[in-house]
């Protein structure tokens, strides 16, 4: 389960908007890799038409997780409902004859393969919801009577749009919209019906396999699925998930997990609770539904009730009236009503909804609830081997997992005229030729086709840093790094710098002042006693600090990047003392292998103003390195706040590069409105990268007056259906930023998307790699692309843990006029030059740099300074919040700024 992020998903995900079919109409066929050369020049588009497909790389043939889907459908009735599921599956089961294969959205949308035998467009139903009688049971109230209105609206959908819009010979229209949102609502209602499921859309979880992971939490196994209209067909996407699911039992069990207690640890949840712990987990448990094992009747005992809150005072304490006015505790009346002593009267009770008051210990919280956060990030690694698959084992659940959606065995798809090919598809795609990377001295690597991943034993980066003094400081137990120890680590970092290049780490003088720091105390004030014992020792201040962190140190990681990245501009890089010294393989403590160190001398580099490497001028596919079009490469991305977390802003960034092989970055980032994507000061944060460029031209490359020629954006996070907002706020906006600088550069304007469930597999060994995915550069821009615009698919990372996700790239916007195979060519080269690493990586360094902005954002804030970036405040209003969060937002330090601070 990725973290909450930007906009949420691109086509792969986004374009699950159903589909119908009309009389006689057919969508579907023999399967075939390629639609229509273009699509046709009357068919409008958001974005960019597709212009071609791109022809460069190796074919080879793979498997992807989409099932054709055949469509010869009467046409379909569309009605408007407006009724809760509950009472329309009531109505089903009253009139068989009528809705029995009808498909429902739960919300209001009611689509109907016939026409309903009403005497008008409207039809009116009175409906209960009473359950069947108890044996035994007394009386209760007279049940409410429910009106239920079916209205017939004036679209009928007909197969004929989908038909046409697959083969690029029609627009994307509200038609083609309803008979997609149509069809996805029919392919969920059959095992939407099994009431061993939980569903959240589009993705089915179930019971079997389920993991209690602590916190009160639990992981189910899920069924993702989603109708796309792809070039030339209708498909599903069908695809594994994970669901994080509220644990199921006592309630008194689950906030122990909560609290992670053991049996015996009652200490959070007897009185008197701290009052933290209280909200903690009155909000956690905020409407989840549980039943009582004690009640006046089975009805009402076995009725869900959701959960309001939990009272600070035990049952022994918490008092309530009776109809004839007397107080009584709620132990009393739990022991003298059901004659039964409670175990545990010293813990909180709970209210529900109806304002009753309970016990814990007698409630049961209701399986299959679903938790719509995030895990708590202790969890996330279990969370991770939870949901990993090998690509194998993940296409064969894929596989196995049509059965249980019961496509062959569905009633609505028969009646709706569908049919799904049980065999995934295969595909044609092509392995991208990797980039020759230049290091020092001109000398190359030739990465390895289809590897992803190279080394640099023998070379020296490209441009490599010098370090003018430095120092250590530790925050961890001095008892447990005395000055040995921590010169043992000196040491590694020091060679594993020096080996790749970068100076001042050998020699005279060039030994490390040491200091300890208590964590409990200023940050700020011990990094300021380190400087001035740099100072007194050196007689100047160092360039980089060494940070060896305790476990457990985020709020120390974020003083530490404050002073260095904003107050001082002074390099610094944290090490967590459990990464940095170990336990080596014979047994014995020592400083962690080379290769950890190495990958920090990735960092330092780019941090004190080097490059580590660059594409060869013949890798670019001549969009970058041209003199005479001097190229500025950007990347831009939204973060947003967890769900819930009220009152904090989103923030985002763009970076954009400033040297001529576009290997080295600049960045800006802002704090704007919570939960919007649209980058409000896209103009004004174009207008810093553009300057930053010029500036960087003239005295670093000795270039003044240079002006980029070329702009093209690697956008993060935005779905399709932000893609309109896009084109029509922040284009508009670096093109102001470009006038209001005479900058007259073409811009191609793509958008990069991670959230969605396609999946590339290798059909047989020779493409796959050592994990099983398919090889790094595999493209696909046929097959499954859109049935009009102009996108690709593109898995440019090397598989490490589970099945490889590909990014899915939108081109919004082309005046450069770059066909498929230079995009994706330079794309991919992209995904050779992230600073951190020696493996291509999944999205473009650009993206990727932006992303990493955006998550260190909270550092940007002075830790002794009014305003808590993840704090909550319930006095202030949102826009008071907001406006303190842009306030108080501090952007790099003039030194930080040209130099890849964030890396």
């Amino acid at each position: 389960m990725p973290p909450k992020r930007g906009g949420g998903a691109d086509r792969g995900r986004g374009r699950g908007r159903g589909g119908g079919a009309g009389r006689g109409g057919a969508v579907g066929g023999p399967q075939r890799n390629s639609g229509p050369s273009a699509p046709a020049s009357h068919v409008t588009s958001v974005g960019v038409k597709r212009p071609s497909h791109g022809k460069s790389g190796k074919e080879m043939s793979i498997i992807t997780n989409h099932f054709e889907m055949s469509l010869e459908c009467p046409i379909i009735h569309h009605y408007d409902g407006r009724v809760t599921e509950e009472l329309f599956q009531k109505l089903k089961r009253l009139h068989p004859q009528i809705f029995g294969e009808s498909a429902y959205d739960g919300r209001k949308n009611l689509y109907c393969p016939t026409r309903l035998p009403f005497d008008g467009d409207i039809q009116e139903y009175q409906i209960t919801l009473s359950p069947e009688p108890v044996p035994g049971a007394p009386p209760g109230k007279e049940p409410k009577m429910h009106r239920v209105r079916i209205t017939k609206t004036h679209q009928e959908i007909n197969p004929e749009v989908l038909r046409r819009y697959v083969i690029g010979q029609a627009s994307h229209d509200n038609d083609v919209t309803v008979a997609i949102n149509c069809l996805n609502v029919a392919v969920a209602m059959h095992p939407g019906e099994n009431s061993k499921f939980s569903n959240n859309g589009k993705s089915f979880f179930v019971p079997t396999g389920a993991k209690n992971i602590g916190s009160g939490l639990s992981l189910w196994r899920g069924f993702f699925q989603s109708v796309r209209p792809t070039l030339s067909r209708m498909v599903i996407n069908v695809d594994i998930s994970t669901g994080l699911m509220y644990m199921e039992g006592n309630l008194l069990d689950v906030c122990k997990s909560f609290f992670r207690r053991s049996e015996q640890g009652f200490v959070c949840l007897t009185v008197p609770m701290r009052e933290a712990d209280r909200r903690n987990l009155s909000k956690f448990l905020d409407n989840v539904k549980i039943i009582t094992s004690q009640s006046n009747s089975a009805e009402s005992a076995m009725k869900p009730r959701g959960i309001k809150r939990i009272l600070p005072t035990s049952s022994k304490l918490t008092t309530f009236k009776l109809k004839d006015g007397k107080e009584q505790t709620v132990q009393q009346y739990y022991e003298t009503t059901y004659g039964k002593k409670l175990k545990f009267p010293d813990t909180v009770c709970v209210e529900v909804g109806s304002g009753a008051y309970l016990p814990l210990e007698i409630c049961t919280i209701v399986g299959g609830q679903i938790r719509n956060s995030q895990p708590p990030p202790e969890l996330t690694k279990e969370v991770v081997e939870f949901a990993t698959k090998k690509p194998a084992e993940r296409l064969g659940d894929i596989k196995k997992s049509l059965a249980i959606l019961g496509y062959k065995q569905s009633p609505y798809l028969k009646a709706f005229g569908a049919s799904v090919n049980d065999q995934p598809m295969k595909l044609t795609s092509r392995v991208l030729q990797p980039p020759v990377l230049t290091y020092a001295a001109q000398k190359q690597v030739a990465v390895g086709l289809g590897a992803g991943t190279w080394n640099m034993d023998k070379y020296r980066f490209f441009k490599p840093a010098a370090v003018k003094g430095w120092a250590i400081i530790v925050f961890a137990k001095p008892q447990f790094w005395p000055n040995g120890k921590i010169q043992e680590v000196a040491k590694a970092f020091a060679a594993a710098c020096t080996d790749a290049g970068i100076g001042g780490f050998r020699g005279p003088g060039t030994d490390p002042i040491v200091d300890y720091a208590d964590p409990q105390k200023s940050i700020a004030d011990a990094l300021k006693a380190l400087g001035a014992k740099h100072m007194q020792s050196k007689r100047y201040l160092p360039s980089l600090i060494l940070v060896i962190l305790p476990t457990n140190s985020t709020q120390i990681y974020r003083e530490v990047k404050y002073f260095g990245d904003v107050e001082f501009g002074v390099a610094t890089q944290c090490m967590l003392e459990t990464k940095c010294y170990k336990r080596l393989r014979d047994g014995t403590q020592g400083p962690a292998d080379g290769q950890y160190y190495q990958n920090l001398s990735l960092k330092i580099n780019v941090k004190l103003g080097g490059i580590n490497v660059t594409p060869s001028l013949q890798s670019t596919a001549n969009i970058i390195g041209d003199p005479r079009e001097p190229t500025l490469i950007m990347g831009a991305d939204a973060i947003h706040p967890a769900p819930g977390a009220e009152g904090r802003p989103s923030y985002t960034a763009v970076v954009g590069s400033v040297d001529t092989l576009c290997s080295k970055y600049v960045a800006t980032c802002h704090a704007q409105t919570s939960g919007q994507e649209i980058i409000d000061d896209m103009e004004q944060m174009t207008s810093s990268i553009l300057r930053d460029f010029i500036q960087y031209k003239a005295a670093a490359e000795n270039k003044p007056g240079v002006l980029p020629k070329r702009i093209i954006m690697y956008r993060d996070g935005v779905s399709e259906g932000q893609f309109a907002h896009v084109i029509e706020h922040e284009i508009p906006k670096i093109k102001a930023a470009c006038k209001a600088q005479n900058i007259d550069a073409k811009l191609t304007f793509v958008v990069v998307g991670k959230r969605h469930h396609v999946r590339f597999f290798p059909e047989g060994t020779t493409g796959s790699d050592r994990t099983g995915n398919c090889l790094a550069g595999t493209v696909v821009d046929q097959g499954i692309s859109h049935p009009v615009e102009y996108d690709f698919y593109l898995q440019s990372h090397a598989g490490l843990l589970g099945t490889s996700r590909p990014a899915h790239y939108n081109v919004l916007l082309d005046e450069n006029n770059m066909g498929p195979d230079s995009l994706q060519q330079l794309t991919y080269t992209l995904c050779h030059v992230y600073a951190r690493s020696m493996r291509s990586v999944s999205i473009p360094a650009p993206t990727y740099y932006a992303d990493i902005v955006c998550s260190r954002s909270a550092n940007h804030y002075d830790p002794k300074g009014p305003f808590r970036p993840d704090a909550y405040d319930n006095a202030s209003s949102g826009k008071q919040r907001l406006a303190d969060a842009k306030t108080y937002y501090r952007q790099p330090h003039a030194s930080s700024r040209t130099k890849m601070y964030f890396s």
